[in-house]
């Protein structure tokens, strides 16, 4: 009987003793968890990663907003990618998809590409701003483009215009001024002395 009854004390410390070590074995497997994300976390906040990583991701959202809008103003012949290098490659889909710089465009798709990637980020902007972005300019460049791309591109504003953003344009190009409904002049000033004028001219 006392052989049994140490047995049985020896038992139930044993069983005692193996509770605790599956408790603490608990808190050491959701403390290495722990550790093991902190470690990964520390690894993507290092230098600047966290920040490359989340520019990268702007940048393929940016990139595919614009792609989509050049592929809209060039009727699908180019789209544009982002290289390996972060930087900015012209696919012509109109040649088979091959990749070109973006020094190889001439001015008039220069000005497409730049106004897809300028929209694109507008918009990007008003997505994640508290303060909706209502106005866009736009500063000439339209002297690039042909009757085809200049339609197209006045259509394209348009567009946007009915989708509660103003886009304002400077430009002298008499055959997109004739496009505008509502235009500033500004007139210059004279040697006269008379200062520079501003006149709201709607049609």
């Amino acid at each position: 009987l006392a052989v049994r009854a140490k047995a049985e004390r020896d038992c139930e410390e044993l069983q005692a003793k193996h509770e605790q070590w599956r408790r603490l074995e608990e808190r050491r497997s959701a403390q290495q968890t722990l550790h093991g994300r902190l470690a990964k976390l520390q690894s993507v906040l290092k230098a600047n990663a966290f920040v490359e990583f989340l520019a990268e991701e702007q940048l393929m959202q940016v990139s595919r907003a614009a792609s989509q809008r050049l592929g809209q103003l060039t009727r699908q012949r180019y789209a544009i990618e982002v290289d390996s290098g972060g930087g900015f490659v012209i696919r012509d889909d109109g040649s088979g998809g091959v990749k070109r710089p973006v020094g190889t465009l001439s001015g008039g798709e220069t000005f497409l590409t730049s106004l897809a990637l300028a929209l694109a980020l507008s918009a990007q902007i008003q997505l994640k701003g508290e303060v909706p972005l209502e106005f866009f300019f736009l500063d000439e460049g339209f002297g690039t483009l042909d009757q085809d791309l200049l339609d197209m591109v006045v259509t394209s504003l348009e567009k946007l215009h009915m989708d509660r953003l103003a886009v304002g344009v400077i430009s002298h190009v008499p055959e997109l001024r004739a496009r505008l409904p509502r235009k500033l002049i500004v007139e210059p000033a004279e040697p006269s002395g008379r200062g520079s004028r501003v006149r709201l001219e709607l049609h």
